[in-house]
């Protein structure tokens, strides 16, 4: 079974057991075209993907300016498609099992309550 295969496969199993939303596994099947498509041009494709692979592409989408976001979904995708072949005996092993994702920004609140504001101007006021 090709990559391109394993990708169906997983999606018909998503929308099949999991219920998934058609947004969710648009996603889902965008990613992996991506990646199989980067995988291809390395000449390399989902059975013989290596960890160093896999963390290699994650550094090719930070690369094209990626948000941390669309790099974590990437990555979700590509665990959850090693996971299946891995439990669906495609491959003995999953190369993706260790990679650890971008994590989320930081990101500051959009506004501050008034006691919040009125902590800031009395720490001022103290300094």
């Amino acid at each position: 079974m090709s990559g391109a295969n394993w990708s169906e496969a997983f999606l018909e199993a998503q929308a099949a057991e999991l219920g998934a939303a058609q947004n969710t596994l648009a996603a889902y099947a965008r990613d992996l075209a991506d990646f199989t498509i980067w995988l291809r041009r390395q000449g390399s494709d989902h059975k013989t993907a290596s960890q160093p692979d896999i963390e290699r592409y994650l550094v090719y989408c930070d690369a094209q300016g990626l948000a941390k976001s669309t790099r974590a979904r990437r990555l979700s995708s590509i665990k959850q498609l090693f996971r299946f072949a891995f439990e669906e005996r495609l491959r003995k092993d999953n190369p993706a099992i260790r990679i650890k994702g971008p994590g989320k920004d930081q990101r500051l609140p959009k506004t501050l309550s008034v006691e919040d504001v009125d902590r800031l101007l009395n720490g001022a006021r103290h300094l």
